[in-house]
């Protein structure tokens, strides 16, 4: 074997290739994307500082600049950078847990109804972290037709008409929110959630719901971090390399702003990644990697699964329609879990906010530091992965669905497992994993 390659050296050898090959008769994308990756592999491996990875792309988006590639996607429209791939992943790494304010300490399954003037609005999820209450929520209203409102603006009017106070009196504003929202058949919906602040010192053990008009007021009681069994575990592979490039080796195409790059552009990306990772001495030689693709099984298993996880989704947002207001959403809080556990990892903070177990679709929300995000591929930036085995000894994957980001690099997230839960079993080892570390925590299901 020869000596590793310094990786500085290796991304520089890189970039003057592509300064070689890139030809104005020939796409230049995929020869960009391809240093790009490697860049940001580096990066996220912490093999090579982000400001010495960003001049060495600055340099050779100059020459190629140079060599008359102006105008061309892929080097002068801010790509041929890290950002918004592994961007600021090892400071907020280094910065440890000062300053973190969505920890979660307490997690509710609520359901609970606000009617409201503007919209039915249910509370569904109550959330205790240091910066201070959160509820998500979901809201309905009759669609009156013709241009709508910005969704904060109905939303607004309707959380000033609901009222949350705490154990001891202590009153809440609930203006400060964060929504979506749009039409559904003939009605209007909107998502989100409201920060209520509140005082570090101060935990409350409950809080009340009272909405100003029509409808009960309705006590939540706040608890403490459900006690289970939790360990550490061992990584899904033996380097963090390893599952860097499972992670990136799945995506067979991408297509950004017109630009394209196919199968065969897509597998000279990660195999440049592989080369580079082997070069620098990061990716071992003996990698059952290089013997077998984690993307070699059949093409349709993928599609199957982003297919069943979007209908499952539907499915289980619309429960239970026939017993209440067509158009309406109802959250049933008996198929959802608080639980606030958080996982012994040394060099990240994750806790399992909670579990909902819907028939076969099962899923958790997590909360991760530090947790970046890249938006395409090859940016990716595999902060957190989630595994399970259900108490049948059946292993099934952790997908990552909707995941909202913080300040601080703090991120929440929702994962689904693959394949189906069967609906008998009742209890599933969650593991979840860095690149470099791994605990688990023992979780029954809300059945």
């Amino acid at each position: 074997m020869p000596d590793p390659v310094d990786p500085e050296a290796c991304l520089r050898s890189l970039a003057g290739e592509v300064l070689l090959l890139a030809e104005r008769d020939r796409p230049v994308f995929p020869l960009s994307l391809g240093v790009m990756a490697v860049a940001n592999a580096f990066v996220m491996l912490g093999l090579l500082p982000e400001p010495q990875a960003e001049a060495i792309l600055a340099e050779l988006r100059l020459a190629l600049e140079g060599k008359g590639f102006r105008n061309v996607w892929g080097i002068t429209g801010g790509e041929l950078t890290v950002r918004p791939g592994a961007h600021e992943y090892w400071q907020a790494r280094i910065a440890g847990l000062a300053g973190l304010g969505e920890v979660p300490l307490s997690v509710a399954a609520v359901g609970v109804d606000c009617p409201t003037s503007v919209a039915d609005v249910c509370v569904e999820w109550m959330k205790l972290t240091p910066a201070g209450l959160r509820l998500s929520f979901h809201a309905t209203a009759p669609d009156p037709g013709g241009d709508l409102p910005a969704p904060d603006v109905p939303m607004r009017q309707a959380m000033a008409e609901i009222s949350l106070t705490d154990d001891t009196g202590q009153a809440y504003d609930l203006s400060d929110l964060s929504t979506g929202g749009g039409r559904s058949r003939d009605r209007q919906e909107w998502r989100g959630d409201v920060l209520a602040a509140l005082d570090p010192a101060r935990k409350p053990a409950s809080v009340e719901l009272r909405p100003t008009g029509r409808g009960a007021p309705a006590r939540v009681l706040l608890p403490p971090p459900a006690r289970v069994p939790v360990g550490a575990g061992a990584a899904p592979w033996p380097t963090a390399a390893e599952g860097y490039l499972a992670a990136l080796a799945p995506v067979t195409t991408i297509s950004i702003n017109q630009a394209e790059a196919g199968p065969e552009d897509t597998a000279e990306i990660v195999a440049t990644v592989a080369d580079s990772l082997l070069a620098v001495g990061a990716l071992p030689a003996t990698s059952t990697l290089l013997r077998q693709s984690p993307a070699s099984g059949p093409g349709w298993h993928t599609r199957l699964v982003h297919r069943w996880g979007r209908r499952a989704h539907r499915v289980a947002q619309r429960r239970g329609i026939a017993d209440i207001m067509p158009g309406t959403v109802e959250f049933r809080p008996a198929e959802h879990r608080g639980l606030a556990v958080r996982l012994p990892l040394e060099h990240a903070t994750a806790v399992i906010e909670s579990v909902s177990a819907q028939g076969e679709l099962v899923s958790i929300q997590l909360y991760g530091h530090p947790w970046v995000h890249g938006e395409y591929w090859p940016m990716i930036t595999p902060c957190f992965q989630v595994r399970a085995t259900d108490d049948a000894g059946n292993e099934h994957q952790g997908i990552a669905g909707g995941w909202q980001a913080f300040p601080g690099h703090e991120g929440s997230g929702r994962f689904w497992f693959w394949p189906p839960v069967d609906p008998g079993r009742k209890s599933l080892q969650m593991t979840v994993s860095t690149l470099w570390e791994a605990a688990w925590a023992e979780i029954e299901l809300p059945r």
